[in-house]
């Protein structure tokens, strides 16, 4: 079976909307988030990430639905701890340190070129 590479610009659209899904961005902000919050080498995070169902290219609007219900700390989180992980101590969100985290962010993906995981867009 030959691995997937996740690719930015996939796109679904219906009569209302357009959701562009940066698989690409999406799985390397995992990794960096797992980096720093989660403590890991990026070897370690891009292990943890390919041994994940995120890495499996979306094939409907639903299943990027899915992924956008949650936030890319969240998965981050899940895909290095496990399923419950905040059981273990573990914030489920950042709203503890969430200046801190917006500011980090934002310079991630200036810093490696990434786009926002996620864009939307009216059909009309």
């Amino acid at each position: 079976m030959k691995p997937e590479h996740p690719k930015d610009n996939i796109r679904f659209e219906d009569e209302e909307e357009i959701v562009i899904f940066n698989h690409y961005s999406f799985c390397e902000l995992i990794k960096h988030i797992m980096v720093h919050y989660g403590k890991v080498t990026y070897a370690k995070a891009q292990e943890k990430l390919d041994a994940s169902f995120l890495k499996k290219t979306p094939q409907s609007r639903t299943e990027v639905e899915l992924l956008g219900h949650e936030l890319e700390y969240h998965w981050a989180m899940d895909c290095l701890h496990g399923h419950m992980y905040w059981l273990k101590g573990i914030p489920s969100d950042f709203n503890d340190f969430k200046e801190e985290y917006l500011s980090w962010e934002k310079d991630i993906i200036k810093k490696h070129n990434l786009k926002e995981s996620f864009e939307y867009y009216e059909t009309k």
